[in-house]
Order: C-alpha cells, then sequence, then structure tokens
C-alpha cells in the first residue's frame, strides 16, 4: 500500500518527493508546514482555517514592530497651542514652560537673583546698617532715607537687566516647550553660549535706551533745580516732564523688549535685534504693551507682597522685640529678607522673562504664519527651526529704495470699424 502522503498530480509518474509535492493548479509545492487539506479535522500548522478556493490568509509570522519615534523627532502635540494665542494663553504658557523646565529656568534664575539679591543686602548693611534707628537727627534720617532710595532704585535696575537677560538666556527653553521637547540646563546652556556676550551687550543697550528716554525730558527740570529757578518755573518743569519721561520710557522699553530672544533664537547682532524688536511691535503696540504690563503688575504683587510676606514677618516680629539689632542680629536680619527676596526672585523673574519670550513666539505666528510652517515642516532641530527663512530676513531690515519713474500715458486706440454689411 502506498504512502497516502505520497501523491501526485493526474498523469504524473512515481510520487513526488516530500520536497516536491504540488497542488493541482500550483506552480510550486507547498511546504509541510503551510499545507491546508480541505475536509481535514487538524488546522493548520499556522493556526488560520482556510476556505476552499480562497486566498490563503497571512502567516502569524512575528512582525516587526512599528519604529518608534527617535529621540530628536519632533512632537508638536505640547501644553501651549502652536498658533496665535490669547493673552490667558499666554500668561499659562509662562507657567507651563517652568513647571516642565524647572532646573532650567529655576536653576539660572537662582544664580542670577543671588547675585543681585547678595549686593543689594551689602549695600544695605554698609550704606544704612541701623544708623537710622539709633540716630534721629535730621541729618542722620535724610542720610538713611536717601541712601534707602538709592539702593531700592538700583533693585529695581538690576532686577529690569536680570528680566532681560533671563528673556534670551531662557528663549531656547520655551522654543523647545512649544516644540515639545524638554530641556536641561546644559541644553540652554550651550544654546546662548555662543552669543552670550552679544546678550549683555542686547540687554545693556535696551536700558540704556531706556533710561535716555526717562532722562531727556526731565532735564529742563534738573537744570532748573540746579541754577535755582523761581519755584513756578521749576513746578511748571515738574509738571510738564515727568509724566513726559513716564511715557516715553514705557514707550522704549515696549519697542524694545524684544531683543534679547531675537539675538539668542535668530542669531542677530545687537543693533539688528533693536531694530528686528521694532518692526514685530510695529501695529502691535497697545496689544503688547497690555501683555507685559500685565505680567509685570503679576509679577509686582507676587515678588514684593505674596511670596516675601513669610520672611518680612519674620523680620518686624523680631525687631519689633529688639528696637535697635546690631552685629550678629543685624546681620541675621539682612540675612532673612535676603532669602525673601532670593526665592521670590527665582519664582517670579522666569515667570516674566517667559512672558517676552512666548509674546515674541506669538508675534512671530501672526506676522510670518510660523506656526503653520512648524506643521507642515517639522523641524529635525528645534532651535534651527527659528532662524528666519529669506523672507523673514528680507522683510525685519530695511528695504532698498526704488526710484519710481511715471509712465507717460497713452489715449487707448479706437475700435476698430465693423465688417462691412453690419449695421453701424
Amino acid at each position: 500500500m502506498t504512502d497516502p502522503r505520497a501523491w501526485g498530480t493526474p498523469g504524473s509518474g512515481a510520487p513526488p518527493s516530500d520536497g516536491a509535492r504540488t497542488t493541482p493548479g500550483a506552480d510550486t509545492p507547498p511546504s509541510d508546514e503551510a499545507r491546508a487539506t480541505p475536509g481535514a479535522d487538524t488546522p493548520p500548522s499556522d493556526g488560520v482555517w482556510a476556505t476552499p478556493g480562497a486566498d490563503r490568509p497571512p502567516s502569524d509570522r512575528p512582525v516587526s514592530p512599528a519604529p518608534e519615534p527617535a529621540a530628536d523627532e519632533p512632537e508638536l502635540e505640547t501644553e501651549i497651542p502652536l498658533r496665535p494665542l490669547g493673552v490667558s494663553e499666554i500668561l499659562d504658557g509662562a507657567v507651563t514652560y517652568i513647571r516642565r523646565n524647572p532646573r532650567a529656568t529655576l536653576g539660572m534664575s537662582a544664580a542670577m537673583t543671588t547675585v543681585v539679591e547678595v549686593v543689594v543686602t551689602l549695600a544695605q548693611y554698609f550704606l544704612i546698617g541701623s544708623q537710622a534707628r539709633t540716630e534721629i537727627t535730621p541729618g542722620a534720617v535724610e542720610k538713611s532715607v536717601g541712601w534707602a532710595f538709592v539702593i531700592s532704585a538700583g533693585s529695581l535696575l538690576l532686577t529690569a537687566y536680570v528680566v532681560l537677560l533671563l528673556s534670551g538666556l531662557l528663549a531656547p527653553v520655551m522654543a523647545r516647550t512649544l516644540l515639545g521637547r524638554p530641556t536641561s540646563l546644559v541644553h540652554a546652556w550651550r544654546a546662548v553660549r555662543p552669543c552670550l556676550g552679544r546678550l549683555f551687550g542686547a540687554a545693556t543697550a535696551v536700558l540704556v535706551a531706556v533710561f535716555l528716554a526717562l532722562a531727556i525730558p526731565l532735564t529742563p527740570m534738573i537744570a532748573a533745580v540746579a541754577v535755582d529757578a523761581p519755584v513756578g518755573v521749576q513746578a511748571v518743569t515738574w509738571i510738564l516732564g515727568a509724566p513726559l519721561a513716564f511715557v516715553a520710557m514705557v514707550m522704549a522699553y515696549i519697542w524694545l523688549a524684544f531683543s534679547t530672544p531675537i539675538l539668542v533664537m535668530e542669531r542677530r547682532g545687537v543693533i539688528a535685534s533693536l531694530r528686528r524688536s521694532a518692526e514685530m511691535v510695529r501695529g502691535r503696540w497697545w496689544r503688547t504693551f497690555g501683555v507685559l504690563f500685565l505680567a509685570l503688575v503679576i509679577t509686582v504683587l507676587a515678588e514684593f507682597v505674596v511670596i516675601p510676606g513669610p520672611f518680612t514677618v519674620v523680620v518686624e516680629i523680631v525687631a519689633n522685640v529688639h528696637p535697635n539689632p546690631s552685629g550678629g542680629l543685624l546681620v541675621a536680619l539682612l540675612a532673612v529678607s535676603a532669602v525673601g527676596r532670593i526665592v521670590a526672585g527665582t519664582l517670579v523673574n522666569p515667570f516674566n522673562a517667559g512672558v517676552i519670550a512666548i509674546v515674541y513666539a506669538d508675534r512671530r505666528m501672526r506676522r510670518e504664519a510660523f506656526d503653520l510652517e512648524l506643521q507642515m515642516r517639522p523641524p529635525d532641530d528645534p532651535l534651527a527651526a527659528w532662524l528666519p527663512g529669506p523672507l523673514t530676513a528680507a522683510g525685519s531690515g530695511p528695504q532698498p529704495k526704488v526710484r519710481r519713474t511715471a509712465v507717460p500715458w497713452t489715449a487707448p486706440a479706437p475700435p476698430p470699424p465693423p465688417p462691412p454689411g453690419w449695421p453701424r
């Protein structure tokens, strides 16, 4: 009796070997693992039943999984919408990028704020100390109050300088957050290190421009006081000069506020960054002013009222118990007050700087459709994507003047006559 497995096609000779068996109508012999005989009780070895006349279902060979996205592949689904933003979305985005990158944002802010507050605390100790408490003569009080005003003004100036620097230092962090990328302190430092000198130059140029805008309207008042002009003249110069100086200072700051993030993200020079900032603010000055003013109100309340509150309460309690602190107690009180200011500045300054950076990004989305460009062509490098393209670079600088030539006017030719036989 022949082997039932050794069958062959009709009309064939000897049955083919197991490695060369064929089925009727098949061009190639099926393997033992893939043979499915109609009516068999056992399923094929691949576990998939086949219907007679139907196409063979695919076997369950292990399919290679889809490749996972690489670490530097862009991910555009982020918590901050990649589109033109509203005011509340801008403020929320300034909190989001701090929450997602606490080491980069709070680390840089803590380092710079600590330096500023240490300088302010040393100035308070050596210039004021406990003189205002131990001496109540008019000269001592006037001197201490004068130094307190100078120290407060210097502290505000240094804080503004820190915010401008942070808006450039943390601009790469904000840019990567918008594209769904986390950023470490090392990544942020590598991004800003090549342009660190120009960043300090741009922040200094902005402060100098703001100071000049404030000082020029006050020059007549200063001159009137210096020459001991009549009281009426001094009052007029004060009434006219002070409001004008305030308005000029605010306008200068708004026009140049985007200089530091532009310098870092677009790799521009100091003068080009100042010019580019003015170009981006043009046409949306009031909106930019509103967003930055709202952020300033929030930061002032948080930095000077809410966060330092517990530290201020401790200082006041000790000062009431010891009205004339000196020596180690005075140093301890100044240290507690400095720690409160450092904590407040560390938490608040990145928020203010982040608002500046995200408003800059919003202006690019509104002016240049930057969000659509990122979505249509996801970037390989999140920071290189922020470099301006040819159209942006051409539109952000002064355009060449083209001489307009008069085009001579010529009368139109009369219409041709109608063909013969047509009614006129």
